[in-house]
């Protein structure tokens, strides 16, 4: 196990120079970041080459790749091109957030959709396996910006208009109040709803798939025909084997925890990662967003690693070498 651990932490090296190559290229080449100073009417020729100088950007892009990755092996994602803090400062205070409200939705997912998934599974073409299956299809088709402004039109909108208790459009706290915990609850209510209908969709789906396969196995059949308590022969027997679909699943989703969510985020103006991500995508920040895109690499790679040493654990006859 270790030599298979070294191995692929050995791999990873070239698969995130090639990551980094291409999202630089193509982050570079999507604008010009000069664009910024275009409507300062007081910037002559001779700042504006002095800017270009400065930042390196008078030179050719392989040789601007070069240099932030020579910054990179000390440590230093530079600084943003708008507030000039530092990209690694800036992940980092916006970091804490997105983990409130992406790792909410990860409990809530995992708790409600796995019972639903097995329960799915066990009474298949039954009513209620009809109504569990399809409403996920449902929910699964629902683009996350529409259902977050309906959920802001319905709780936050027309509750006030009707005197109902109503839910907080936006934002992290009450801007009288200040931060505390009830406010956090109350505006982390609606974008860990959205985000974690859709998401419990696709665990529903892939669950219900992976345990009616395994309910079909002559293992199951052995189980049973032993005597062994229903409960012991679905837990104990069907559901860690149909675990291994759940666990990639799981494993590829959570670098998606630290990275956000881009839209909802937006939608209910949630100061995490993925509303930093596409403000200073707006802008044209190609520092910000190469320590973004960086760090969400690191993660997968890193998260691939864990699933595939997962596997192991669940099922016993899985070895690496």
């Amino acid at each position: 196990m270790g030599q298979y651990v070294a191995r692929r932490l050995l791999q990873a090296i070239p698969l995130l120079f090639l990551i980094s190559v291409i999202s630089f290229m193509l982050i570079r080449l999507s604008g010009d970041p000069m664009s910024m100073y275009g409507q300062s009417s007081a910037l002559t020729a001779e700042d504006r080459d002095r800017i270009m100088a400065q930042h390196g950007w008078d030179k050719p892009k392989p040789i601007q790749y070069l240099f932030w990755l020579r910054d990179l092996a000390r440590g230093d994602l530079g600084s943003s091109l708008y507030t000039y803090q530092p990209v690694t400062q800036m992940i980092w205070e916006k970091l804490p957030n997105t983990l409130i409200l992406m790792g909410t939705v990860f409990v809530v997912t995992i708790v409600v959709s796995i019972p639903l998934a097995i329960v799915s599974a066990l009474r298949q073409y039954s009513t209620l396996d009809y109504l569990i299956t399809g409403a996920s299809f449902f929910a699964f088709a629902l683009p996350t910006f529409w259902l977050g402004l309906v959920c802001i039109m319905i709780f936050s909108v027309k509750f006030k208009e009707w005197g109902l208790p109503y839910m907080p459009a936006g934002g992290m706290y009450d801007l009288v109040e200040g931060p505390s915990l009830p406010g956090l609850v109350k505006h982390l209510v609606m974008p860990a709803l959205v985000l974690s209908v859709v998401s419990m969709a696709s665990y529903i789906r892939y669950l219900r798939a992976s345990m009616l396969e395994v309910l079909r196995d002559d293992y199951i059949r052995t189980a049973r025909a032993k005597g062994l308590p229903e409960l012991a022969v679905t837990w104990r027997h069907a559901f860690r084997n149909a675990l291994i679909p759940l666990v990639t699943l799981i494993t590829m989703n959570i670098p998606l925890i630290f990275s956000g969510a881009l839209i909802t985020e937006q939608v209910f103006a949630w100061p995490g990662m993925g509303r930093l991500f596409v403000d200073h995508a707006n802008r044209g920040d190609y520092p910000v967003l190469m320590g973004l895109v960086l760090t969400v690499s690191v993660l997968v790679i890193f998260f691939n690693l864990v699933a595939d040493i997962a596997y192991a654990a669940i099922d016993p006859r899985i070895r690496f070498q």
